[in-house]
């Protein structure tokens, strides 16, 4: 989850801020999230996420102050199965028994080593270690077992342990460690993945500020220092003010992502396209009618990865309704294997 990564990058610009961190860790029947979603709760009263539709935040803010006012772990059961709305019921919108894990949570120095992982494009398992109160002690691992920051946790399974955790393709699970007499709450959290975009145009503004907001890392680039600059795109988490075959072949970004072509230029997208085809991206998209695309790539066929027309056909009007329907594309790719994992199946609608 990409939530935990948020989250500590909204402690560590306010170090003195302290609260209560809210952890989905089972669920049984339906919810609104699921599990290893996440919340947080702040001294100062700010809520930020939501674990529920909002049908269980106003009573979990009463554990989340005892949580910060005790210091200690909660865990805090939800049963919304109840025809009766006084029991969490219907009127919940749910009907599933929820299992919220409550922690007390300030910056420490360990959270800037785990940053440091995260924003460099790697994912980190975090181990929450429970005594017999259900108490929780976290540790932090690279994927191949290897402790990030401070902390000594290192049963003899712990590599074995997250290998098993990684392969299983889920993002938390629960492992017992017989040599400790205890269990182990595991974690996948991830950061932000980059969304390379060639064109600086005014219909690439909103893009960048919705794909900010939905956890992708908006690269901006173009050659017009003009337009590629932050006057324009203020939540680009950089601007490469170069032409487009420069960044090619200097290959100074991780090119193998989530890419839009959007320079409004036919040689430019010519170029970006033939280098694309032979260097498949996870996601391309590429702003036009697939009748251009087609001229571009000199073919009558557009190869069925490539989304063109960009987008998911929601009839959009305008830039502001284009990037929605780009935005809703690129969170569909996004999560597409987290859908297998949670035994669902659906197909983008883009044309």
């Amino acid at each position: 989850m990409r939530e935990f990564y948020r989250y500590l990058k909204r402690l560590k610009n306010d170090p003195e801020h302290h609260g209560a961190m809210a952890t989905i860790i089972k669920v049984q029947g339906s919810s609104y999230r699921h599990e290893g979603a996440k919340m947080l709760f702040l001294k100062d009263g700010s809520q930020h996420g939501l674990i529920s539709g909002g049908c269980l935040e106003e009573d979990l803010k009463y554990h989340a102050d005892e949580v910060m006012v005790k210091q200690i772990s909660k865990t805090v059961h939800y049963d919304l199965r109840s025809e009766n709305d006084l029991d969490w019921g219907q009127g919940a919108g749910c009907n599933g028994k929820i299992t919220v894990l409550l922690e007390p949570i300030k910056w420490e120095e360990t959270f800037s080593s785990v940053l440091k992982v995260l924003e460099a494009g790697e994912e980190v398992i975090s181990v929450c270690k429970r005594d017999e109160g259900h108490q929780c002690a976290r540790f932090y691992y690279t994927l191949s077992g290897v402790s990030i920051g401070a902390g000594l946790f290192n049963p003899p399974r712990i590599k074995q342990i997250i290998k098993e955790f990684v392969q299983n393709g889920k993002t938390i699970a629960n492992f017992y460690l017989e040599e400790h007499k205890t269990s182990i709450l595991l974690e996948l959290h991830k950061s932000k993945e980059d969304l390379i975009i060639f064109g600086a145009g005014p219909d690439v503004e909103p893009i960048v500020r919705r794909a900010a907001e939905f956890d992708f890392n908006p690269i901006v680039i173009d050659p017009r220092e003009s337009r590629c600059q932050p006057l324009y795109f203020p939540d680009a988490s950089k601007l490469i003010c170069e032409h487009p075959e420069s960044v090619l072949m200097k290959k100074t970004i991780d090119l193998s992502g989530y890419v839009l072509i959007m320079t409004h230029h036919f040689m430019k997208d010519q170029t970006l396209l033939e280098y694309f085809v032979q260097n498949k991206p996870q996601y391309l998209g590429v702003l036009g009618p697939k009748r251009r695309t087609a001229r571009l790539l000199s073919t009558d066929q557009v190869p069925s990865w490539i989304h063109s027309p960009i987008g998911m056909d929601i009839q959009a009007e305008g830039s502001d309704e284009i990037s929605i329907s780009i935005l809703a594309q690129l969170i569909l790719v996004r999560n597409q294997k987290r859908a297998k994992e949670w035994g669902k199946d659906f197909k983008t609608t883009a044309v």
